[in-house]
């Protein structure tokens, strides 16, 4: 029955979804090529003397710069809009009138909740890889290339001799550090994700009017509370824990060295993962039982 759910879940988001991703693509490539062309006029005029042609290159300079900010900001707030459908659809489905049809499906309330959040986390998930693609795209669109090529390898070449550095360093320990970037980032997401629908449910049973209104307010007080907890613990606790770990591990060897930041690095995840749980527990307990659309 879950696969039933989150098949219409995934279809009310990709109707919408698809348009923003063409959008977010196309800006990239414009961007770039916005970005190419100025650069470019730039390098052939700048060594034509001229007032006229000075203020001529000043204003298409200015008005590049003004086009590649909006695309910049753009791309990087489409972001927030993926959030917005997926949970915006958990309002609706969960506590206004659709609440009712909804809940009188042969679905359990877990079922319910679960679709939707997985959800959110595929879409996502989705959105950072069409931000990578979008990186991509701008990575090799907008360095003007030599030899007259439309594609420049420049910066992948740079990226790459990164990465063989880091490979040279830490060896396959890389990979593990990779694996744990990637799960950390999906127990973070499934975090975010657990907050915001804790704060729309604690909205919808608190108040009887103005239920989004609630869960926004809800939601950046809690954030703002453990954002500024986060800082205290993080910036009194990281110094020490650094030059403890730094004195704990001097005279090791690379290996034992890697495996117990490795280890470090675990524990945190899944210290955020089992954050992640309570909240989306406590979110399901107030929809199975208190949950009051009237």
């Amino acid at each position: 029955m879950l696969k039933k759910v989150l098949k219409y879940d995934m279809a009310s988001i990709k109707r919408y979804w698809w348009l923003i991703a063409a959008a977010v693509l196309g800006i990239s490539v414009v961007g770039s090529l916005v970005f190419r062309g100025v650069y470019l006029y730039f390098e052939n005029v700048q060594n034509s003397p001229g007032q006229a042609e000075d203020i001529f290159l000043s204003l298409v300079m200015m008005a590049g710069m003004i086009f590649l900010f909006i695309c910049v900001m753009a791309v990087f707030s489409s972001a927030f809009v993926t959030p917005v459908m997926t949970h915006l659809r958990y309002y609706r489905n969960f506590f206004t009138d659709e609440g009712y049809l909804t809940f009188t499906l042969p679905v359990s309330r877990k079922t319910l909740y679960l679709s939707k959040t997985v959800n959110s986390l595929l879409w996502t998930v989705a959105h950072a890889l069409l931000l990578v693609v979008a990186f991509s795209i701008t990575i090799t669109l907008a360095p003007p290339a030599e030899n007259g090529h439309v594609l420049n390898f420049v910066v992948w070449q740079g990226l790459g001799d990164a990465l063989s550095a880091a490979w040279n360093a830490v060896g396959a320990w890389m990979l593990v550090y990779i694996l744990e970037g990637i799960l950390l980032l999906i127990c973070s997401s499934a975090m975010s994700i657990g907050l915001i629908q804790l704060c729309i449910t604690i909205g919808a049973v608190i108040a009887k009017k103005h239920k989004l209104l609630a869960a926004i307010g809800i939601y950046y007080a809690v954030n703002m509370a453990t954002s500024t907890l986060y800082q205290i613990v993080f910036g009194c606790g990281s110094a020490f824990l650094v030059s403890s770990l730094a004195e704990l591990l001097r005279g090791c060897t690379v290996s034992e060295q890697n495996a117990a930041a490795s280890l470090i690095l675990l524990a945190f995840i899944l210290a955020v993962a089992a954050l992640a749980m309570v909240l989306h527990f406590i979110a399901l307990g107030l929809v199975e039982r208190r949950l009051n659309l009237a």
